[in-house]
């Protein structure tokens, strides 16, 4: 029997969190809700959660700080679901760590199915690691490790570079790595990718002999240096 799926809805306007919140239950969720980022903090600490679906605009704490907290703090699944859609707000939120961006109004059976496909890839079987330079990058743990040292990439950023270590040394497109970090790669901006990838190599680049990725002038990019370990 497939355990079920906790949910922890953070939402600060009554009718949408409860919307949100009933829309859930019925697809099968076992869903919490909170008002605030002091409210989600508190069921965090006492209930076990596989996905927050979290929206910005809190009164007592910006979004993208809570986001950046509770990244820091563990390995939950985070779906932002906002009124913001801005470009710049879309990088923000998947920088520090958000494993989805949607901008309210959003279909319920559409946030189902991005959490779904966000538990599937936290749970996805296969220990795999593998070197980039001096750093040791386990697929499994999503870490990025140097010795004692680690790399530091947020959620999106491993995103890309899982996405260019599975392409075995291939190119692959701006618009295929814009729909690894984004289920809606219509509505977002592909300078979203090259921000991300900016940030990936300055964070592994002390460790690399030479740059960890390339660019492929009017296509994408591809991962340089790359040898398996087993």
């Amino acid at each position: 029997m497939t355990p079920t799926i906790r949910v922890l809805v953070v939402e600060d306007e009554p009718l949408t969190r409860r919307a949100l919140t009933l829309a859930l239950a019925a697809a099968g969720f076992e869903v919490a809700e909170a008002g605030d980022a002091a409210a989600c903090r508190a069921i965090l600490r006492e209930r076990p959660t596989d996905v927050v679906v979290l929206d910005l605009g809190l009164p007592d704490q910006d979004g993208i700080d809570l986001a950046a907290d509770m990244r820091k703090q563990g390995d939950v699944g985070l779906i932002v679901v906002t009124r913001r859609a801005s470009p710049d707000s879309r990088i923000e939120a998947l920088d520090v760590g958000a494993d989805d961006y949607l901008v309210k109004p959003v279909h319920f059976g559409e946030l189902a199915a991005r959490i779904r496909s966000v538990m599937r890839r936290r749970k996805a079987p296969g220990r795999q690691t593998l070197r980039i330079g001096r750093w040791i990058v386990d697929l499994d743990a999503r870490s990025v490790l140097d010795g004692a040292a680690t790399a530091g990439l947020t959620r999106g950023e491993f995103d890309i570079l899982a996405r260019l270590i599975a392409a075995d040394g291939g190119i692959v497109s701006r618009e295929e790595l814009l729909t690894t970090i984004s289920r809606r790669p219509h509505d977002a901006d592909l300078r979203s990718v090259d921000v991300l990838v900016s940030r990936i190599r300055r964070k592994l680049g002390h460790a690399c002999e030479n740059d960890p990725i390339t660019t492929v002038p009017g296509f994408g990019y591809q991962l340089n240096a790359l040898s398996r370990e087993f």
